[in-house]
Parts: C-alpha cells; sequence; structure tokens
C-alpha cells in the first residue's frame, strides 16, 4: 500500500476541523454520512447495555455470550443490505446536463474526488469493511467451524449461530451464505455507472436466487420456498419491464403492470401471513395428531400399526402419527412432536434407547412440555446412571443429532426424565381382551378403565383361525393387524372371518382354513406345535402361512430332529405316519 501524498495529507487535515465541527453542530452531508456509518457501532453499543441492564435487573452471574452474539448478529442480518447500500453512497453519482456530478444521496456534494467527497470515500471506504468482516465471519463460520463443533456436539455454539441456520433446513446451513452474498450483490448494484448494466446484473442474481431455491428447497418449510419463488418471479417481471422502458417510452402501461404484479406480490405476502398465524393458533389450541407413536421399528412395527387402528377407531375423528404414513420430510420430524402432538406416546421396546431418532423425539417432547406417555415392554429396563455415562460409547452416532439442536445434555436430562413419565406395562400376552383394556387405559391418560362387560366374551367365528406363537408380542399384533384388514374385505363373501386363537383353546374342528403368522422362532413354542398337531388332524383344514418378519427362516431337517428331542409333548400327540 503507497503512503499518502503530501497534498492529499493536507486536503485530510483540512477538512477534520470541518468535520468535527459539522459532527458538533448541525451535520453536513460528512457528518450525516458518519453517524450512519456509526450504526452497526451504536447497535452493538445498545445490545451490549439491553443485556447488561437485565443481567442486573434479575441478578444474574452468567454473562450469556450466545445470547447477546445472537441479538447483535441478527439485526445486522436484517439490516445488511441497508447498510451496505448506505455505505456505498459516496460512490453512487448523478451526471448533470451541465457535466457535473453529484452524490445521488447527499446532491450537494459533488462528485470530485476532493473536499465533502475525499472525507466521505475515506469513511465509506473504512465503513464498508465492517459488512465484509461481517460475511467473512458468517462464511468462516457455517464451512468450517460449524462442522467442528456439531462433531462435537456443541449445542451452545448452534445457539449462538441460530439466528444463520434456524430458519433453513438441517443440512442446507450454507445457504445462509449464499443469501448474504446476494444481499451483498443487490447492494452493489447502484455502483455500476449505466442503467443497461444494473439491470442486467439484477437480472443474473434474481435468475440464480430462483434456480438455487427452487432445486434445493433450502427454507425449513414448504411455504417459505414457495412465497420465495413468488416474490422472485413477481420482482423478474418488474425488472424486465423496467428493462423495456429504458429502451421505450410507454410508462403508463409500464407501470399499471409493475403495479399490478405488485400488489399481487403483497398478496402473496399477506396469504402467507394468514396462512402462518392459522397454522399457529392450530398448534396452539388444536393439534394436528392426537397420539405420536415413538416406536423402533424392527421391534414394535407392528405393534405400532395395531395401537394406530384401534386409537383411531376408538376416538372417530382423530390422527395418530405413525412416521411410515405421515412423515414425508424427515426434518419436520421433530417439529411434528414439539408442534403437532398432543400426546406423546413411547413404544419402551428393548432397544429402544439405542435409536438415535426416537431419542431426538423425546427430547423435542421433553423440551416442548408435551404430554407423554409410556407403553413399556416387559424386558424394558429404565436408564440409570451407569446407563447414561456409557451411552455416548454405546451410541456413538447420537451426536448426529447436534444439527438438530440436540446435544448429550439434553439426551441424558431426557434419560433421568422418562424414569418420571407416567407408564403402563405392556401385556406378556396380547389378545383382544388384553388389548381393550390397554387402549382404555391410553385413552384415559394412563389411568385405569374398566372393561366393559360386553368385552370379556368374544364371540368367533370358528372356521377361520389365526395361529400365532402368544408368547411374541410383535407377532401378536401382527396377526391381529392383518385380521383386522381381511375382515372388511371378506364380508359379503361366503368366506369365515378369520379370528385370533386364544390360548389354551383348541383348533376347531369346523376349520376349513387357517392363517399361520411365521415369526422367528415361532416353531419352538409349545402352544403353537399343540396347534399345528391339531390342524393337521383336520381332513378340511387348508393352512396358509403368512411370514412377518425378515430373519424368519424356515425350519430344517435338523431342527424337525432337534424338536423330536427337546418338545415337551408326549409321543401320542404326534400323529402317526
Amino acid at each position: 500500500m503507497q503512503p499518502m501524498s503530501a497534498g492529499l495529507r493536507e486536503k485530510v487535515q483540512a477538512l477534520l476541523p470541518k468535520f468535527i465541527v459539522s459532527c458538533v453542530t448541525q451535520p453536513g452531508p460528512v457528518g450525516l454520512f458518519t453517524l450512519r456509518a456509526l450504526m452497526i457501532p451504536m447497535l452493538v453499543l445498545i445490545a451490549l447495555g439491553v443485556h447488561l441492564c437485565y443481567l442486573l435487573c434479575t441478578r444474574s452471574k452468567t454473562f450469556q455470550m450466545s445470547n447477546l452474539l445472537r441479538t447483535i448478529g441478527s439485526i445486522v442480518l436484517v439490516i445488511f443490505i441497508i447498510l451496505f447500500s448506505m455505505l456505498l453512497a459516496p460512490y453512487q453519482c448523478n451526471e448533470h446536463p451541465n457535466g457535473k456530478m453529484t452524490l445521488k444521496r447527499y446532491k450537494t456534494v459533488y462528485c470530485n474526488g476532493a473536499d465533502d467527497h475525499l472525507a466521505m470515500l475515506l469513511i465509506g471506504g473504512f465503513a464498508c469493511s465492517m459488512p465484509i468482516i461481517f460475511l467473512v465471519v458468517v462464511t468462516w463460520t457455517v464451512m468450517l467451524e460449524l462442522p467442528r463443533r456439531i462433531a462435537r456436539s456443541d449445542t451452545q455454539f448452534l445457539a449462538a449461530c441460530g439466528f444463520l441456520i434456524k430458519r433453513f433446513r438441517p443440512g442446507m446451513e450454507m445457504a445462509s451464505v449464499f443469501f448474504l452474498i446476494r444481499n451483498a450483490c443487490v447492494a452493489l448494484c447502484p455502483v455500476v455507472s449505466n442503467r443497461p448494466g444494473q439491470l442486467l446484473m439484477m437480472s443474473i442474481i434474481l435468475y440464480v436466487n430462483t434456480v438455487m431455491v427452487a432445486f434445493f428447497q433450502p427454507w425449513r418449510f414448504l411455504i417459505c420456498n414457495v412465497l420465495d419463488n413468488v416474490l422472485l418471479g413477481g420482482m423478474m417481471v418488474i425488472l424486465i419491464l423496467g428493462s423495456i422502458a429504458v429502451q421505450e417510452s410507454v410508462p403508463q402501461e409500464m407501470s399499471t403492470v409493475a403495479l399490478v404484479f405488485l400488489v399481487l406480490m403483497g398478496l402473496c405476502i399477506l396469504g402467507s401471513i394468514c396462512y402462518g398465524a392459522y397454522k399457529y393458533f392450530q398448534q396452539k389450541y388444536r393439534k394436528q395428531f392426537r397420539y405420536f407413536l415413538c416406536h423402533q421399528k424392527n421391534a414394535a412395527g407392528s405393534m405400532a400399526r395395531l395401537l394406530k387402528m384401534e386409537l383411531e377407531k376408538r376416538l372417530p375423528g382423530t390422527k395418530t402419527f405413525i412416521d411410515c404414513d405421515d412423515l414425508n420430510d424427515l426434518t419436520r420430524l421433530f417439529s411434528y412432536v414439539g408442534q403437532d402432538t398432543q400426546t406423546f406416546l413411547v413404544l419402551c421396546s428393548p432397544d429402544i434407547l439405542t435409536r438415535k431418532w426416537c431419542v431426538g423425539e423425546m427430547v423435542t417432547a421433553k423440551a416442548n412440555g408435551v404430554n407423554t406417555m409410556l407403553l413399556t415392554w416387559p424386558s424394558f429396563v429404565f436408564p440409570d446412571e451407569t446407563f447414561i455415562a456409557k451411552y455416548p460409547t454405546m451410541v456413538p452416532d447420537i451426536t448426529e443429532l447436534t444439527k438438530y439442536g440436540i446435544g448429550l445434555e439434553d439426551v441424558e436430562d431426557a434419560f433421568r426424565w422418562l424414569t418420571t413419565v407416567p407408564h403402563q406395562p405392556l401385556p406378556e400376552q396380547i389378545s383382544p381382551t388384553s388389548t381393550h383394556f390397554m387402549i382404555s387405559s391410553l385413552v384415559s391418560d394412563g389411568r385405569s378403565s374398566p372393561i366393559p362387560k360386553s368385552t370379556h366374551q368374544i364371540q368367533f367365528d370358528t372356521n377361520f383361525p389365526v395361529l400365532v406363537d402368544p408368547a411374541n408380542s410383535e407377532a401378536v399384533a401382527a396377526a391381529m393387524v392383518l385380521a383386522s384388514l381381511l375382515k372388511p374385505a371378506l364380508l359379503g363373501s361366503n368366506l369365515p372371518l378369520p379370528f385370533i386363537q386364544l390360548s389354551g383353546v383348541e383348533v376347531p374342528h369346523e376349520a376349513t382354513r387357517s392363517l399361520l403368522i411365521c415369526s422367528s422362532g415361532c416353531f419352538k413354542s409349545e402352544q403353537l406345535q399343540t396347534w399345528l398337531l391339531e390342524a393337521s388332524c383336520l381332513p378340511e383344514c387348508c393352512m396358509i402361512p403368512v411370514i412377518t418378519e425378515e430373519a424368519f427362516e424356515m425350519p430344517s431337517e435338523a431342527f424337525f430332529m432337534e424338536l423330536q428331542t427337546t418338545s415337551k409333548l408326549t409321543d401320542n400327540q404326534f400323529p402317526a405316519d
């Protein structure tokens, strides 16, 4: 960098007294521009003062740096375009018919590189470093530091950066850098000397922005992506009209069309605000889902399906959430729990705490105060301090939830909270009667509910039994779901309706067909062995196997040999060869 020349130094020294006087008394163009350039430092001081006053009023000894940074960052982000455009004012000139040029915003200042203009150029060039530094810091934070902090599960850092990333879908944090660079380019458009160049630069910015939003859909909510593209489309139409008006003199027609599009854009914004207000009050006073079933698919998928069918049957007009039915966007999973759910029901199978998404749902339910209930399997063990201490090594991928604002401390607190949540044990053997009692208890928020007398005696169509291992609750749930789905399809036909064969009851002699639910290890069940032997003795009974688990294996010859030695059935129960 070359040193300042003696002549330039003298001009600057001559301007300083004038500048100081103008700032103390009535500010001239230079003083006014300086006050505007000091906007960011003044806002920082105001935010710091408010924060210190809050600490004094609450008598808190903890200085919340993350809250202060989030406040300052949000302010700068909102006024970024205005601030940058204001600081670039000394570089924007208007040419007059007499050949002289003045600043667009400060019409009394000549664009001659001397006197007031020189002072404003120096002040503006120095002040422009503030938004540039802000852009550099944001880029470094999002591209380099944020992935490291996510890997370390640093939720405090994510909270400090919330003003940058919470508007976007997880994984689209780079969009904050893109939009900030776009805003800087928009602010630079007026610096271009000729009008066609300005229009071309602005058109390129809008086209790139439209393609980016349409392809990546970076905003957290779909309506925001739609609204963004609608507004960009309206701006491009108005820009095209402006470019035509530069070459052809048709101001009346162009103004009318531009006004129409401005009104349409305003109506779109108003409609989005109304829609957002409607969704807010709907989520607050009328939840979309009456129940949210948090479950481990391979251990409780069929049970979750059975509960969804029975809960919606018991409570007509309500909806129960299951991810495979209602989840189209994974990034909305936790918002469904925290905002759209009235009761959060956890199906506590033995390994559910090792599933990161289920744990994330539990943390979200706790953080948002959602009414929560547990349905515990007989082999489920509540987490203790030893389990909590070893959890990061047992489930290393739990740190991936950090990008959703969920840290290890939140997970540990949620595990301790689970022990205080009302829970109901799952019956050791699932049957239509026990299921009815279980649903009644869940509907009454865990309080015991007497079973109506009409459900004590279950009437069956005895020609179509469904045989299932009664000790396998997941297989029994799958059988009940299958029977419920088959009954509407068989109504009105000459075929019998299926029913679940109860433990300890013989296969009906009138049975003409039967469903065999093939689950892992089912043929080791003594009850199922008995039913198979009884069904094999019925000459007209047709057996239809239904495989419900991917891990199921057809029995081999060695299995039959082992079964003859280990089975508790007596010899006279085996049919003769």
